[in-house]
């Protein structure tokens, strides 16, 4: 297992990393720079903001797909109780769901906690709202704005919990690789999408990526692991 550790010695080293990361695309305005390049492709203007494939199916439909993953485990959850052949399956599946909800509501909470405008909203893209870092204050009069961080990629980062829940129940490294590549695929389609709308800057979609892992990696150690020290402890007193 690889999250047999406490969690927050590593945890505290990748945030590290990631502000630093954060910095750099502040200061180099990398954000702007990839965003100047997106609006630039599209005439100047967020043509894809409302069309049939960018706002239809891969938001909407995209958004109702993660939905739709989150009852399965749920169903799965529910059967395991019934079905004594996947009882195994009650404890990863019970920490898929609960993860994978629980990095959607801290993703949500913080955006609706925290005033950010996004890109199609800005002076430099055909908008009305001055851009304002996600430091400064707020002015008074301008309408609330949810941008920050992006939602819509966390439906697909959320599911980064995959990676965890193959390797409880599987040795092979490739499981866990799978659910890392579903989580990783299913984030960046989702981010980008959202990117090429004029929804989101690429920060936004990092910041996703980060609280997910965070939440999956430390639900991961208490759901997942200290189960498996306590499967541990009781054969290790069967055998004595």
């Amino acid at each position: 297992m690889k999250y047999n550790a406490p969690p927050w010695v590593s945890l505290l080293k990748l945030w590290t990393l990631f502000v630093i990361l954060v910095i750099a695309i502040a200061y180099f305005k990398l954000d702007f720079r990839l965003a100047d390049i997106i609006y630039a492709m599209e005439g100047s203007d967020w043509t894809l903001s409302d069309s049939w494939l960018t706002k239809h199916v891969l938001h909407d439909m995209g958004k109702r797909f993660s939905i739709s993953m989150g009852v399965g485990v749920l169903i799965l959850i529910v059967a395991s109780f019934l079905v004594e052949r996947i009882k195994k399956l009650r404890r990863p599946a019970i920490y898929l769901f609960t993860s994978t909800a629980l990095s959607a509501l801290v993703v949500s909470s913080i955006k609706n906690s925290i005033n950010v405008a996004c890109p199609w909203d800005l002076v430099r893209y055909g908008g009305d709202i001055t851009y304002i870092g996600l430091l400064q204050k707020w002015p008074d009069g301008l309408p609330d704005i949810a941008c920050f961080p992006a939602g819509h990629a966390s439906a697909g980062y959320a599911w980064i919990a995959l990676y965890f829940f193959f390797d409880y129940l599987f040795e092979s490294p490739g499981w866990r690789r799978l659910g890392a590549a579903v989580a990783l695929f299913m984030g960046l389609v989702f981010g980008i999408d959202q990117q090429v709308r004029g929804a989101h800057f690429m920060s936004h979609d990092l910041w996703s990526l980060i609280i997910s892992f965070s939440v999956s990696r430390v639900l991961a150690y208490f759901i997942l692991h200290r189960d498996r020290v306590r499967e541990s402890e009781n054969t290790s007193l069967i055998d004595i």
